[in-house]
């Protein structure tokens, strides 16, 4: 929707539309010389000797200007020296820690620094002079960049119709509890918010001189977390905080049940776990939870931020259950980071090598390799560079344990599976190793996709524009 300035003219109309051309105006009126006040978004002179008498009586004001100013100012948001003080204002007594500028309206003033913004703040924008790099602390070419971070708020500034507003709502949903939002003055979208108020769960105005200001706090569910620790075994694990739940991957084809959660329920793949291993129970959890945020850990392995304690190997810890992570500490790790992985494992070899060094079958690796390739450049090709660079490799994100905010989850599980289940499924159906077909070969090669998909992870992050947070983990060596 195209901002259209209403402007009221203090001189020849004729003589400002030939120095504006084609720029969309909306002409409210047209007098000889006005007072202080005025009912219009802009006074435009076309006579600079009556602007330069009237601004040395009404001095400092940024909604007066000549018409050759006016034409070659940019509009397509709603600037004014009196609705920045105003934003700044609001971003320093409301706001905690972070805002993005969604529209890059503080660039689209004439100022180059912070001033007195107190918080730190980023940028979606382009082709931006590099002085704005003094105003923000991270500009972003587009919101794809940083749709998976967690902003304190997010400011609105361009005109929008209430559609558009919706839109941009559901775009950045996952990304901020507040809005704020430049609502301009008898505007469709100042209705629509009047009406609408009571489906937030608060709407705070500071008025402004084109129209307000509107600190809009979404309502949202409570933080949901379910961390989620795979086993195929019994993990002996009888005392866990409220968060901890574990799941029995493979339990389709299990011979024996320990009670826990089975992956065989709902939409599963718990059939292919031959081929995958925990991978079974992650599909599961994507297909069959809706935890605001979630974890993926083992029966053997989990984070920690308490390390003051035994050294079972370098980044492992020997295992505590008083040490695990707590629910406040998950809350308040991804407050601000947007994952949590193992910390990076360097090798002697690549993860290729690594492959080869377990199986001890470098021609079963090189046939996977060359299968799982296939599929991830027919649904993924974006990610063909990544992954080259992983599994080429000598640092990785070990043993596929994350934990995160659903969105994000969802984003990984959705991207994984579009090709790992395409790559197995052609795998198990290609290989015979003597007499055996792959799923009754020994372990060590049936399984050759999950040694892929645990590579995946970092493939992932390495294309995705994610704060990441790496923790030890803790290590049980009686199961």
């Amino acid at each position: 929707m195209t901002y259209v300035p209403r402007v009221l003219i203090c001189g020849d109309l004729d003589e400002f539309k030939k120095i504006i051309g084609d720029k969309p105006v909306e002409v409210v009126g047209q007098i000889d010389f006005p007072d202080k006040n005025f009912d219009a978004e802009y006074l435009i002179f076309t006579d600079q000797i009556k602007l330069t008498n009237y601004l040395e009586s009404f001095p400092l004001n940024t909604q007066v200007m000549s018409a050759v100013a006016f034409a070659k100012k940019s509009f397509d948001g709603f600037f004014s020296n009196k609705a920045l003080a105003v934003l700044v204002q609001v971003l320093n007594q409301k706001i905690s820690a972070r805002a993005l500028d969604f529209d890059a309206y503080i660039t689209k003033s004439d100022f180059n620094t912070r001033g007195d913004l107190k918080i730190a703040l980023d940028c979606v924008g382009q082709n931006l002079f590099p002085i704005a790099e003094n105003i923000y602390d991270k500009i972003y070419r587009d919101f794809d960049e940083c749709k998976f971070h967690i902003f304190d708020a997010i400011i609105l500034s361009e005109e929008r119709s209430p559609e558009e507003f919706i839109d941009v709502m559901i775009q950045t949903n996952d990304a901020t509890e507040k809005i704020l939002l430049f609502v301009r003055k008898n505007s469709p979208l100042e209705s629509w918010l009047a009406t609408n108020q009571k489906i937030f769960a608060q709407v705070e105005s500071f008025a402004t001189e084109n129209g307000a200001w509107c600190l809009i706090k979404k309502s949202v569910p409570p933080a949901d977390v379910g961390i989620y620790i795979v086993t195929h075994k019994d993990a002996k694990l009888a005392k866990l905080p409220p968060c901890y739940k574990i799941i029995h991957a493979g339990h389709a084809r299990a011979k024996n049940d320990f009670g826990y959660i089975g992956d065989d329920t709902g939409d599963n793949i718990s059939r292919l776990n031959p081929f995958l291993d925990e991978v079974t129970a992650l599909y599961w959890l994507w297909k069959n939870t809706t935890h605001t945020h979630t974890g993926f850990v083992h029966y053997r392995r989990f984070f920690t931020t308490k390390t003051n304690q035994k050294i079972y190997r370098p980044g492992e810890y020997v295992f505590n259950a008083k040490n695990l992570l707590s629910e406040a500490e998950i809350l308040k790790l991804l407050s601000d980071y947007d994952i949590i992985v193992h910390t990076e494992r360097l090798s002697d070899r690549t993860q290729l090598e690594l492959m080869i060094y377990s199986t001890k079958f470098p021609e079963l690796v090189a046939l996977s390799e060359k299968v799982v390739r296939k599929h991830l450049t027919k649904n993924q090709p974006d990610y063909f560079d990544a992954y080259d660079a992983v599994i080429n490799g000598y640092v990785c994100f070990l043993y596929g344990m994350h934990i995160t905010r659903r969105n994000i989850f969802n984003a990984y599980c959705e991207w994984l599976f579009s090709f790992m289940l395409d790559a197995t499924e052609e795998l198990a159906a290609k290989v015979q190793i003597g007499d055996k077909n792959l799923i009754d070969a020994p372990h060590v090669y049936s399984r050759m996709m999950s040694f892929f998909s645990e590579r995946m992870l970092t493939v992932w992050l390495k294309k995705n524009h994610l704060r990441i947070k790496t923790l030890p983990i803790m290590y049980r060596d009686d199961v």
